[in-house]
Order: C-alpha cells, then sequence, then structure tokens
C-alpha cells in the first residue's frame, strides 16, 4: 500500500507540474509571448518535481518543453511559476517560429528579459548573433553580448566581428565596439576600426569610427572616420585620410613602342592620395 501512496503522490505532483508550468517558458526570453488562455503546453522528462506553495519546480533528463509550435530541450529545468523564471541547462536548443537559440544555460530573469549562456547562438530570420553571452529584451527586440568576443552574420556570408555587439532588431541596426572586423563577400568589402555602426539592411550603410580602413575591389579609404553606403558603393571620409586606388587590368596591346609601354605600366600602378 505504501508503494501505491507513492506512486500517486508522484503522478499528482506530475500533474501538478504541468498544470502550474502552463506559459512559464514562451512567455519570455528571444522566443517568447504571452499566452493565451487554453494554450497547448507540454513537459517531458525523466523526472519531475514541484512545490506548489513555493511555485518551484524541477525537471530532470531529456527534458522537453512545446509551447503553441515552440520547443525547448535541455538536460535540465529549474523554474518559478509565480515569478515566471527559469533556468535551463545543458545543451539547450529551443525554436520558435523563425528564432532559434542554442547554449549551454538559458535563464528567463523575467517575461521580458532572458539571457543565452555559454557558446550562445541566437539566430532571427536571416542573423545570428554569438558569443560567450547574449541578453535579450523581448519588448524592444534589442540583444546584447557579454564577453570578450562577439559576432553577427548575416546568410549572405556578411560577417561583423567585435568585442561587443548590440543590435537592434526593430530597425536593424548593430553597434559594435572594440577591434571591429568586417568581411562581407557580396560586397567584395572588408573593413576595420575601433567601432561601428553597421545598418543590416541592403539599402543601409556602415560607419566605422577610429582607426577606419575600408577596402573593396581592391581600392582602399582609410581616415579617422568612414561611412560606406551599401547600394551606391560610396565612401565618405574624413581625418586624415589616405585612399590607394588600384587601376583595373590595362588590356595588353601588340606591337607597342617603348614610350606607350611604359605609359601602359604607369596606368597598372597603384594611385596613392593622401
Amino acid at each position: 500500500m505504501r508503494k501505491f501512496r507513492e506512486a500517486a503522490i508522484i503522478m499528482n505532483k506530475l500533474k501538478m507540474t504541468i498544470v502550474m508550468m502552463i506559459g512559464i517558458f514562451f512567455m519570455v526570453g528571444m522566443l517568447g509571448t504571452a499566452c493565451a488562455q487554453g494554450s497547448n503546453f507540454s513537459v517531458k522528462a525523466d523526472t519531475i518535481e514541484y512545490d506548489m506553495q513555493s511555485g518551484d519546480g524541477m525537471a530532470k533528463g531529456n527534458v522537453v518543453l512545446k509551447q503553441d509550435g515552440g520547443t525547448a530541450t535541455a538536460a535540465n529545468a529549474e523554474f518559478n511559476s509565480k515569478t515566471k523564471s527559469g533556468r535551463l541547462t545543458g545543451g539547450v536548443v529551443a525554436d520558435r517560429d523563425d528564432s532559434h537559440v542554442v547554449c549551454y544555460t538559458f535563464v528567463m530573469h523575467n517575461e521580458d528579459y532572458s539571457s543565452a549562456i555559454g557558446d550562445a547562438r541566437l539566430t532571427k530570420g536571416d542573423k545570428t548573433l554569438a558569443s560567450e553571452r547574449v541578453d535579450y529584451y523581448k519588448n524592444r527586440e534589442y540583444a546584447e553580448t557579454v564577453g570578450s568576443w562577439a559576432r553577427l552574420s548575416m546568410a549572405d556570408g556578411s560577417i561583423l566581428d567585435a568585442v561587443k555587439i548590440t543590435y537592434d532588431g526593430k530597425v536593424g541596426v548593430a553597434n559594435a565596439t572594440g577591434g571591429v572586423a568586417i568581411s562581407s563577400p557580396p560586397r567584395d568589402l572588408t573593413a576595420s576600426a575601433d567601432t561601428a555602426v553597421y545598418e543590416t539592411n541592403n539599402s543601409g550603410y556602415i560607419e566605422l569610427i577610429g582607426n577606419a580602413k575600408a577596402t573593396q575591389d581592391g581600392n582602399t579609404v582609410e581616415g579617422n572616420r568612414l561611412r560606406l553606403n551599401n547600394t551606391s558603393n560610396k565612401a565618405e571620409a574624413s581625418g586624415n585620410v589616405k585612399i590607394v586606388y588600384v587601376p583595373k587590368p590595362v588590356e595588353k596591346k601588340e606591337n607597342v613602342t617603348a614610350d606607350e609601354n611604359a605609359a601602359l605600366q604607369m596606368a597598372k600602378a597603384p594611385v596613392e592620395v593622401a
């Protein structure tokens, strides 16, 4: 009889866990939206415990959380149904709509603020922000990296590297600081600076500030400040400006004189303007 009572208690705990956890995980963080009444939710794990008085719950082993088309998996999970906070640990993978999160630990501070920690990668649409830690504020669609490195990559192969990157998803603008390096194969562009403002839309711009340098199609512009237009491929430079222009290859001609050959060689040489 005792074993039957213990089994009944465990089953009651499991049922209460499923009921009380409704709306916790996907209400918060990058993937979250407030849950409507009666929304579909399920949690699976090897073991689940729940304290009805405090609201604290714990799921261990092969945790799978599902809500309204979103799914999160982890090794373990802790949560509080009253504060709507929680922590998933161990190989966390979460998906909802066009959002994808991969990290070691996912912390839900509250309904608006969440953190992906440990080789974190947050993908939204065609852009991925990676760092040691990425904090995300749902209401503002704003992400911020924490740590010694950060990378924003785009589906077209363009990459922005820096020590720190913040990204405003509403306007598509990234602010990067510390050892900024940009590579954009579609534009045949590489650039570097101390800080940068990167408007990631195709019709946007890149502004480089401090020790700014950009090379495109073999031509290089340096200055204290550079502004590059993504559509026109024009550059505006200010402060100690230096430009190195590499002319396009001149078609070789047969039977040219010595003077004509010298002129052709001069046309091939890089032109430096300071």
